[in-house]
């Protein structure tokens, strides 16, 4: 289901088109989410965290049929269950990790290629 973002005014007056844009929806949820799940139910040891995103993700949908979980809170949740999964890390080193910010070095890093290409 395609719908237009938004057509904005910018300060000079000129108008904007913005993009359209795909909409996800609890019935229409991203199949890359839903592969990402697939794969970490079977090859991960643990999927703690991304079963708690599922259940936010219920909760949320329960409010809004469209607040489903994303492909970047897919893989964020999936990092913290490798990282917990793998036994290399303590708590405390996954903790720091998440604290320094890697993960959003991480989603800048995949969406920058598309500045420089």
């Amino acid at each position: 289901m395609l719908s237009l973002v938004s057509i904005a005014n910018m300060n000079d007056g000129n108008s904007c088109l913005l993009f359209w844009k795909r909409i996800k929806r609890g019935d229409n949820r991203d199949k890359r989410v839903e592969l990402l799940q697939l794969f970490a139910r079977t090859h991960f040891p643990s999927v703690k965290y991304m079963e708690y995103a599922v259940q936010v993700e219920t909760y949320t949908l329960s409010k809004a049929n469209n607040l489903v979980l994303n492909v970047d809170g897919a893989i964020g949740s999936l990092f913290l269950d490798l990282l917990a999964g793998s036994g290399m890390f303590t708590k405390q080193e996954i903790d720091e990790i998440v604290g320094i910010g890697y993960l959003n070095g991480l989603f800048v890093l995949a969406r920058s290629i598309g500045l420089i290409g």
